[in-house]
Parts: C-alpha cells; sequence; structure tokens
C-alpha cells in the first residue's frame, strides 16, 4: 500500500487512455502522471529475449499483416485452451519484431523498460515500482522458452531481485506461480478471472498478493462482494483490475480498501485517490 494507506496506482501498460499500451512513451507518460508503479506484460521472442507486448498473436498491435516477407509464417496455435490463428511473437526473433510498426515506436524489451523505470525514479525522486505480467508462461515452456529464470535474471542484472524493490510478478498461471515462488523473494501476484476458481487460503500458501477482476470485488463496481476482506484474513494484498479511466468509479473500488488498482489512466485514479486523503 501507499505510505498513506491508501491505494497505490499502478499504470496498467502504462498509460494507454494517452498513448499506445505497452510502449516505452506510454510507460514514460505513466510515471509523469504520477503512478506509484508500471505494469507490464512479458513474451519472449524466438531467440529469447524478453519483450514488452499484451497479445501473443500480433495483429491487432503491429502492422504484421502488410509484411509479406511474414506471410508464410502465419499459422494456428492453442494458446490457454483457445484456437487462435495469426502470426506469433515466439516466431519471431527481436531483430524481426522490430521491423514490425506498433503506434510509430517498436516492441520494446524488458531490459529498455527497466533501464526507464531507474531513469523516471531518479527524475521524481521517488521509486516507482513494477507489476511484471508473465503471459502463458505454459505455452512459452512448451516452444522450448521456458520464462522464469530469464525474468529473475534480468530482474537481477538491475539490482530488483530482492524484496523491498517494490516489484511484483504476477500471472494467471497458478502451476508457475507455484514453480516460482521457490525460486525468488520476491512477491508474487495471482491474477483471477472470474470464472477461476480458487480460495485465498490457497493462494497465500504460494503468492503474497491476488489480482482479481473487478467484478469478483464489487459486482456491477457498486456491492462489495467481501473478497478484500477475506483475502486480507489471508494475509494477502488485493489489486484490482482494470480501471478504464472513471473517477467515480476508482473512487468505489478505493473505498472497499483494495491495496491498488491497475488504471488505463493514472491521473484519474490519483484524482480518485486524493479525494480521499485525510485534511
Amino acid at each position: 500500500m501507499t505510505s498513506r494507506g491508501l491505494g497505490l496506482v499502478i499504470g496498467h501498460r502504462g498509460a494507454p487512455s494517452h498513448l499506445p499500451e505497452n510502449t516505452l512513451p506510454s510507460f514514460r507518460r505513466a510515471c509523469r502522471l504520477g503512478a506509484d508503479s508500471l505494469e507490464t506484460d512479458l513474451q519472449m521472442s524466438r531467440d529469447g529475449v524478453l519483450v514488452l507486448i499484451h497479445d501473443t498473436e500480433l495483429s491487432r498491435t503491429t502492422d504484421i499483416a502488410l509484411h509479406g516477407e511474414f506471410a508464410s509464417r502465419r499459422s494456428s496455435r492453442v494458446i490457454d485452451r483457445e484456437l487462435v490463428e495469426g502470426w506469433f511473437v515466439d516466431d519471431f526473433t527481436l531483430a524481426e519484431l522490430r521491423t514490425l510498426n506498433t503506434a510509430d515506436t517498436r516492441i520494446p524489451t524488458f531490459d529498455e523498460l527497466l533501464l526507464l523505470l531507474a531513469e523516471e525514479s531518479q527524475r521524481a525522486g521517488r521509486r516507482i515500482g513494477l507489476h511484471a505480467e508473465v503471459k502463458h508462461p505454459s505455452y512459452f515452456a512448451a516452444a522450448g522458452l521456458p520464462m522464469a529464470r530469464p525474468v529473475l535474471e534480468t530482474l537481477r542484472d538491475h539490482g530488483l531481485d530482492r524484496r523491498g524493490k517494490r516489484v511484483w510478478i504476477q500471472s494467471f498461471d497458478e502451476q508457475f506461480l507455484r514453480a516460482l515462488s521457490p525460486m525468488t523473494e520476491l512477491p508474487l501476484v495471482q491474477l483471477l478471472e472470474t470464472d477461476q476458481p480458487f480460495t485465498c487460503a490457497s493462494v497465500a500458501s504460494y503468492a503474497d498478493a491476488i489480482g482479481p477482476d473487478r467484478q469478483l470485488v464489487l459486482s456491477s463496481d457498486r456491492f462489495e462482494t467481501g473478497l478484500v476482506a477475506e483475502a486480507h484474513r489471508a494475509g494477502l494484498v488485493v489489486f484490482v483490475w482494470t480501471l478504464r479511466g472513471d473517477a467515480r468509479q476508482a473512487r468505489r473500488f478505493l473505498d472497499a480498501g483494495v491495496d491498488g488498482v491497475f488504471s488505463d489512466d493514472a491521473a484519474v485514479a490519483l484524482a480518485a485517490r486524493d479525494l480521499l486523503t485525510p485534511a
């Protein structure tokens, strides 16, 4: 939680209400807006480089369909039990991914984000935190690209592999987090969708926090479900996702006692939090 105990404001994929998601300009904007922490998505290129992109299939956020030289790489994959057709991150080297246009900028690497984080923390005179989501780790492991050690080694290279550095590693993949738990002292976040079975007591055995879909915290964004209190009793921190820029919505979740909110517009969530600050 913040020093004021009012909940962290986490820039979800940077500041996508202002600039394209998971790009260095977007992350920098989130820092300048005052976000307490940045959230990013980690996937892996064919040559084993951690890159920042949400979708494993490249069509939504890049111009891959316009690159005739890559037409033969179009294929179908099963990702999280869903059949997906298109072009996939793990079929391309970093150099090839750099040739794709993604909103007039290039796909960044995890290293580049950590350098930006250090620079912006120094500029702001405060340590800006990081929530790193490992996307589809079982899929990448099956493709010969296990992600756990590269993530931990990259954080270590930047001096961010210990508790107290405001770094959280998160995933929807329970088995991945269970395997990661004995490998690191960094706090882990079990992300939760609405149809995902779990108990707070079970999660507390391998993770430090839950990151629930907001409907698990407030049904219809209004009525408390009791999850926050249950998680706190189990010793878990609660980070809720994702707020889209509605100050009233942010206020309701902060009032519900969550320890942090993932927001597409940090400025809006910060304004809502300021209204809760004691005079």
